[in-house]
């Protein structure tokens, strides 16, 4: 690699002054101030790229840091590109061990490096599974009927539910992992399994000082007992995930210094919104003694400071850097996004924000010369005088102007010319969730197709409500409690959207179903007759059943899922309980795959069923479900799901061609053609919360510490005023804000639109009938023909790409197997065994001394069974020491002469397309380096594989993309790939020889390119290529049989 002046005139090709300056800056501590739509994440690859062509710097010694995932697969397509001008031709652009993701997947990964045997089996549950996790162990083990009575004594008055208590609980304990503060001393007993832990939680003490007080001692106790628990669960949450990392280094000077000496160089994107410990981890890798850091950020952006964001943090740093003699502090302010009057309005909206520190806060220039104002009316503020119906109506009549059908939208600029906009260009902002029922029902109305994007309105969707309703049915619950006055409350959401009024009365949740039904059918969905019928006798039938009472048998006749009446009809008591079977079932008795169709409607139900069978997972993700716990569990999902959701952080592999109806805060990071900031109403943009601070139960030097007035928004409403400006900033050619009860940000932003050229509307009477200018062209989606997968997901598309749609663009998650958990034990074995070949091979003469090895390594953990207890789960166990055994036998000399390298993690880019696969080999053998031989466990006999049943021509494709990686990212060369049967008897059939010549390997590719062809086309309306493993129709066996709308007969789907 040469940095020559080709390259250097690459890397800095079209880029402004100002982004080159970054670049090439010498600055050994470097702050960015990047504006809206300036190019960040170019101007960041591009310096990694310089970092590694003109320093020398490895790539594995670089270290991205990004918000969000969707931000870090966007990061690492132009470290790519980069990349590849940087290195000598016909180089393959990896990235070459250099991590680029988000801060907790980070850590994750780091305490899994540092301490494999203690993290392996951990996993990171998501909100709704701890919800689930707190509300199961509210009372005994967790203690928090204490807290809820400290609150009620403190306040005066009831606490009104469990749901608050935990807010307050999760809140609290969030912070004090936000703020590096939690401290927790175990008991001195070693941690129990599974089913025994509540005893020894309950000695776990918190050492950090809370202060004094009922609330705050009710506190400590439980917070420590839950961190008890998820240590002794095998679980961190996200929070926790950072702080865990941080406790440890700051006990393990060896480990930290090992870290420190394999990242050199750091990138930390979004600083703005960085809290405490994220910012101790960064301090930790890069300090002012040593280590290189770029951070990039934007101060009118911070719009997290409610869940401990500190703009502080980066004002600090500004201050630090512009100090220190080897730190600076460079502005980026060109707009590449927005036409020039979009980014005059955000200017002048900016100068009404107070600047943190002595930050600098310059107005962004116009920096796409192609993107220019067509109309002023393109650009507008509407006043409907107090009448939101017509403001929804309005903004639904205009999106009909923008998108007149799905062929025809307006003209809109594009790198290689124009294209007309689609309906997936357009999005409607809200303030709150809550707001968005109105306008996403307008939509429809209008005949648009449109959907929420996950969060808490997901659950103002009918659809929703349907299935929300016949869970808690079958749960024993026909009643729902909520306050009135909360929009978001489960009561408030059946009034609104249903009609029911009398939710808290005895068989509630059965006129819920009905009134569901109804409301579905009137708006175009197919209800089969007797859909409601089934679905409250299928619920009824659920409750019995669970609850030990035989179900009438005339109600199991009329059902029409045969499963569900076989389940129905069993009289032993039932041990556990599957809630996402039990969601398919009820959807089997609505009629759901009717709904699996192309018209709008049905499309959006989908989705929305798809994201509600992605939360009812995180109920099952804790473990086992036992019967008597059912109903607790789904209380948990729907008290979380109708208060807390948030969007879901993966995007969808394909977008459906859709309005987005969505939050202001989930579309940071995004933009759009047209945006419609809408309910800019008194009390609800500015919120008239935002200037609350919480209550905590901090008391004394803590309450210093975390300051909850610095949670809470300030006399100018900064925060609030900051989420504005990041609405405002996602549109790139049209913008439209309105309200019907004016809020005095709306009146500000009247005369803010006004002076910069554009239209002010007072009242629905000036609003023009038709928008001018527009000049509908044919449609083209914008997307980048970018595809980010796994071998898994590309293999369930290259079977079935409707099984793909179902699971992987809509959502839909399959039960967990009782035998989850059982391939990762197996697999975490044969890591310790690989890690020290030769150890394990000198143990191979002697059979008990061998078993008795692997035994310790369970006796460790590294075979922890989450979803499986009892007789089954020591099965498992046993059947994986035995094969462990037998394969350290079979290979001994294999492992006595020869070195590996276990799970090494790649992400192979396809030569000459924009898809980007990801996995894990299991085993890199080196033969002769460069010369290696790659091997994929299978953990089961061939003929009974159940580690995703591939076929040969399937483990070849595996293989060889295993082999490519090996080349790209580990820069070996694979002579072999072999696919080993662990616990095959048959000598001649533990293993499976995969050629890796060039030919094979092209073969594979071309396949991978077709695969993410089909994908990117969106070709889902086709069932399976392929029969089962034993030759029979696939569908049968399929996880989504019960609400797949294809035909059976895959030759007519």
């Amino acid at each position: 690699m040469t940095f020559s002046a080709t390259v250097r005139a690459e890397l800095l090709k079209a880029l402004s002054p100002e982004a080159q300056a970054i670049v090439t800056s010498d600055a050994r501590r470097l702050l960015v101030i990047a504006g809206a739509g300036a190019g960040k994440t170019e101007a960041m690859a591009r310096r990694i790229a310089w970092w590694h062509a003109r320093d020398g710097i490895p790539k594995d010694q670089i270290v991205a840091f990004t918000f969000t995932e969707q931000a870090a697969e966007e990061m690492k397509f132009r470290i790519r590109k980069y990349i590849q001008v940087v290195e000598a031709p016909g180089t393959d652009p990896s990235l070459g061990g250099m991590y680029v993701g988000t801060i907790h997947g980070f850590c994750l990964e780091t305490l899994r490096k540092l301490w494999p045997d203690e993290y392996h089996n951990d996993d990171v549950v998501d909100d709704v599974a701890r919800y689930s996790l707190i509300q199961e162990g509210y009372t005994y083990l967790l203690g928090l009927e204490a807290l809820e009575k400290a609150l009620q004594a403190e306040s005066g008055k009831p606490y009104s539910s469990r749901g608050r208590t935990i807010e307050y609980f999760l809140q609290a304990y969030d912070l004090l992992n936000e703020y590096d503060r939690l401290d927790v001393e175990f008991p001195s007993e070693p941690r129990p399994d599974i089913g025994a832990e509540q005893e020894w939680c309950k000695q776990a003490r918190l050492l950090t000082e809370i202060g004094e007080g009922p609330v705050a001692e009710a506190f400590a106790r439980s917070a420590a007992r839950y961190y008890a628990y998820l240590r002794c669960r095998h679980f961190l949450d996200f929070s926790t995930a950072q702080s865990e990392l941080t406790r440890r280094l700051r006990t393990d000077d060896a480990a930290l210094a090992r870290l420190r000496t394999s990242i050199t160089h750091l990138v930390v994107d979004e600083v703005q919104d960085i809290n405490p410990v994220q910012d101790g981890i960064r301090r930790m890798l890069v300090d002012d003694q040593d280590g290189w850091l770029t951070a990039v950020g934007d101060h009118r952006q911070a719009i997290y400071g409610w869940r401990g964001g500190r703009i502080d943090i980066m004002a600090d740093l500004a201050a630090e850097l512009t100090a220190d003699e080897d730190g600076d502090v460079l502005d980026l302010t060109r707009n590449y996004r927005s036409t020039p009057r979009i980014i005059d309005i955000s200017n002048r909206w900016n100068a009404t924000i107070n600047v943190p520190g002595t930050m600098s806060s310059p107005d962004m220039s116009h920096g796409r010369v192609g993107r220019v104002d067509a109309e002023t009316q393109h650009i507008g503020i509407v006043d409907f005088n107090g009448d939101r119906a017509d403001e929804a109506e309005w903004i639904a009549a205009t999106v009909k102007e923008l998108v007149p059908s799905h062929t025809l939208g307006a003209a809109h600029d594009t790198p290689d010319g124009e294209r007309g906009i689609t309906y997936s260009d357009v999005a409607v902002l809200v303030r709150s969730s809550t707001d968005a029922r109105t306008y996403l029902q307008a939509l429809r109305d209008a005949g648009i197709p449109a959907v929420v994007k996950a969060g808490p309105d997901l659950f103002a969707q009918p659809e929703i409500l349907l299935f929300a309703a016949a869970l808690s049915l079958s749960g024993g619950r026909d009643t729902f409690m909520g306050a009135d006055w909360n929009k978001r409350s489960l009561p408030s959401r059946l009034r609104d959207v249903l009609g029911i009024t009398d939710a808290d009365l005895p068989g509630a949740a059965e006129r819920a179903i009905r009134a569901a039904f109804n409301t579905l059918a009137g708006e175009g969905l197919t209800i089969a007759p007797g859909s409601a019928n089934r679905v409250i006798r299928a619920a009824r039938g659920m409750e019995a059943r669970l609850a030990g009472i035989p179900a009438n048998r005339a109600d199991i006749a009329v059902l029409s899922t045969p499963e569900l009446r076989k389940w129905l009809s069993g009289r032993d008591p039932v041990r556990r309980v599957f809630p996402q079977t039990m969601l398919q079932w009820l959807m089997s008795e609505a009629g759901v795959s009717a709904w699996d169709t192309q018209h709008d409607r049905a499309v959006a139900a989908m989705y929305h069923l798809g994201q509600l069978s992605s939360l009812v997972t995180g109920i099952e993700t804790p473990g086992w479900t036992r019967a008597k716990s059912y109903r607790h569990q789904i209380t948990s999902l729907l008290l979380w799901g109708t208060e807390s959701a948030r969007p879901q952080e993966a995007p969808l592999l394909a977008t459906p061609d859709a309005v987005t109806v969505t939050t202001i805060h989930s579309v940071k990071g995004l933009q759009y053609a047209a945006v419609f900031v809408a309910d800019v109403c008194s009390s609800r943009f500015p919120s008239k919360n935002a200037k609350q601070a919480p209550k905590l139960p901090f008391r004394g030097p803590l309450a210093q510490i975390i300051d909850p007035a610095t949670l809470a928004d300030n006399a100018n409403n900064d925060d609030e005023r900051r989420l504005m400006y990041v609405a405002i900033t996602r549109a790139e050619r049209f913008l439209y804000i309105s309200a019907s009860k004016p809020s005095k940000f709306f009146k500000e932003l009247k005369g803010i639109v006004k002076d910069a050229g554009s239209h002010v509307w007072d009242s629905t009477d000036s609003v023009p009938q038709a928008i001018p200018s527009l000049r509908p062209i044919v449609s083209e989606r914008s997307r980048e023909d970018r595809l980010i997968t796994s071998f898994s997901d590309l293999r369930y598309y290259l079977e079935c790409p409707h099984d793909f749609y179902l699971r992987k663009v809509l959502g839909f998650t399959p039960t967990i197997d009782q035998a989850f958990g059982y391939g990762r034990g197996v697999h975490n074995l044969m890591r310790a065994v690989h890690t020290d070949p030769a150890r394990w091979a000198g143990l191979a003469a002697d059979p008990v001394a061998l078993r008795q090895a692997v035994q310790e390594l369970i006796d460790r953990g590294l075979f922890y069974l989450r979803h499986t207890t009892g007789e089954p789960a020591e099965n498992m166990r046993r059947r994986g020491a035995e094969i462990v055994t037998d394969y350290v036998q079979t290979y001994a000399d294999e492992l006595r002469h020869l070195a590996f390298e276990p799970e090494r993690e790649f992400e192979v880019l396809v030569p000459g397309e924009d898809v980007l696969v990801s996995g894990a080999i299991d085993v890199v053998r080196l033969d002769s380096p460069p010369q290696v031989t790659i091997i994929d466990f299978k953990s089961g006999e061939r003929e009974t594989d159940k580690h995703d049943a591939l076929d040969e021509d399937e483990m070849k494709l595996q293989v060889s993309l295993y082999a490519v990686a090996a080349r790209q990212e580990l820069e070996y060369e694979p002579e072999r790939g072999l696919v080993r049967y662990l616990g095959e008897k048959d000598p001649s059939r533990k293993e499976l020889d995969v050629p890796l010549d060039q030919q094979t390997i092209d073969d594979s590719l071309a396949t991978v390119r077709t695969l993410a062809g089909g994908i990117q086309r969106r070709q889902f309306r086709s069932g399976p290529h392929k029969p089962d493993k034993n030759g029979g129709p696939r569908c049968i066996t399929c996880d989504w049989s019960r609400i797949c709308g294809l035909s059976r007969n895959p030759s007519t789907a």
